[in-house]
């Protein structure tokens, strides 16, 4: 989100009275004054900056080229997208004898995909790099051939190159394959999804055949429906992974198509670079306590489990509230909007389970915040100062904002808080330790994450400015 030397450049250009050297050694005092695992550069570079008077500011990056732009017979071709799919390495027969290697990958950039082929001569190079789905990559100096579904597809030769991107300012472009799941809709025509979330309802079936050519094939089969939908077949043909399934789990599925059966029905279908993402089972769920908060009627269970992921529990009058850092075993009676409700006696329980880690190793960094609408804890300092203002909204109304800058050791992102909300940042000051419980991530509409203050969320102040 930050790049050092741009802003490093801004603090020199504002105080032209100090040298560089002088402002990396007031960078690494600050580090050491305040503590290991709370800052990176960037962020010892804000309190510096802020220490002197100076207001730094947001550096804009612009991006390559994205997978709309392809087009067949383009050659060097740059293309920064995350991956869709991974396909087992596959051999073909050489116009010249002898047999070579390649394999596929499906790419996508949260609007489009498409089919990339790496070749044996750039294959080695790609494999070293254990790309899983979800990556973002950037795809150098390939060339485009038309596929045999008519589409552009990428292809990699000796002369390309693969790597991961690490720059999160370009990375953050790219929505993850979380923020394009689909709950299973209706199918109603022949169409493709990058992934699809749906609830077990039959368990799995794994059964092998022989093709009329003699070759031999596989495939991965079981039904899913959600919320209330009739039972849709779900088929991985010769499937990589083939996981333990039981009715009532959650289930992902990526890179999979809508196709009508003979029967007429529409089915799933996904091939070897289909993934089976297996959520939760339908069970109790164990959490730590890492915090409470209350409502007009209730009193509202901040529990985290070892996802590191917050639930919001209300707890109904006559249940036993649990303590800060007590595990429980949650159970409950309803889950609206994302919020557990336990009202009956034993919906939540205390639990001594091991597995669960306490809160410190519960905590997410900032560079790990990724996942649109999860709600999570971080453990920061503040950067700059609590500020709020008045903002014009679309529809010509003006409503209040909070903003604070906080950091870790991994990076620097926005914390924000709207309406009734916003004079919770007020008065914190740069070097405060904060821990934020129940903050949602959120990717803004120029690509950038921050995090967001609810209604149940919970601020606590550590201490530790300087």
């Amino acid at each position: 989100m930050y790049d050092f030397e741009t802003l490093l450049g801004e603090l020199l250009q504002a105080k032209p009275e100090l040298k560089r050297d002088e402002i990396l050694r007031r960078i690494e005092e600050k580090k050491k004054t305040v503590g290991a695992g709370y800052l990176t550069d960037q962020g010892a570079l804000f309190l510096v900056a802020g220490e002197l008077g100076v207001s730094l500011r947001k550096d804009d990056a612009s991006s390559d080229m994205t997978i709309k732009d392809l087009y067949i017979g383009a050659n060097g071709v740059t293309v920064v997208a995350r991956v869709l799919a991974v396909y087992p390495v596959a051999t073909f027969n050489k116009k010249d004898g002898g047999t070579g290697k390649y394999r596929r990958f499906a790419l996508f950039d949260g609007k489009n995909s498409a089919r990339l082929t790496v070749w044996e001569e750039a294959l080695e190079g790609v494999d070293a790099l254990g790309l899983k789905v979800d990556a973002p990559v950037r795809v150098a100096n390939a060339y485009v051939k038309q596929g045999l579904d008519g589409k552009p597809n990428l292809n990699l030769g000796k002369r390309g190159k693969m790597e991961v991107v690490t720059d999160e300012k370009v990375a953050s472009k790219f929505p993850s394959i979380s923020a394009a799941v689909q709950k299973l809709p209706n199918l109603t025509k022949e169409e493709q999804f990058v992934a699809l979330e749906s609830v077990v309802s039959s368990e799995p079936r794994y059964s092998e055949f022989v093709r009329s050519d003699g070759s031999e094939g596989s495939l991965f089969q079981f039904g899913v429906a959600h919320d209330g939908t009739k039972e849709t077949r779900v088929v991985i043909w010769s499937p990589t992974e083939k996981p333990e399934l039981k009715r009532g789990q959650k289930v992902m599925v990526t890179n999979v198509r809508a196709r009508r059966s003979n029967s007429g029905d529409y089915e799933v279908h996904g091939d070897s670079g289909s993934s089976i993402v297996v959520g939760p089972a339908a069970e109790k769920l164990v959490l730590r306590v890492a915090a409470t908060s209350a409502s007009q009627s209730a009193k509202v269970i901040l529990g985290i489990g070892t996802d590191r992921r917050v639930k919001f529990i209300e707890v109904g009058r006559g249940v036993e509230e649990p303590s800060k850092d007590e595990v429980v075993a949650v159970a409950p009676d309803q889950s609206t909007g994302g919020k557990l409700y336990c009202r009956s006696q034993g919906s939540i329980q205390k639990a001594a389970d091991g597995s669960v880690p306490g809160l410190d190793d519960l905590s997410t960094k900032i560079r790990e915040v990724k996942d649109e609408d999860a709600e999570i804890m971080v453990e920061v300092i503040a950067l700059s100062h609590g500020s709020v203002d008045d903002v014009n909204l679309r529809d010509g109304t003006t409503a209040k904002k909070g903003e604070l800058i906080v950091g870790d050791d991994t990076g620097e992102m926005k914390l924000v808080a709207w309406r009734d909300l916003a004079g919770r940042v007020s008065g914190i000051q740069p070097g405060e330790r904060l821990k934020l419980v129940g903050v949602a991530s959120k990717s803004t509409k120029m690509g950038a994450w921050v995090l967001q203050l609810s209604n149940f969320s919970v601020i606590e102040r550590l201490g530790g400015r300087d």
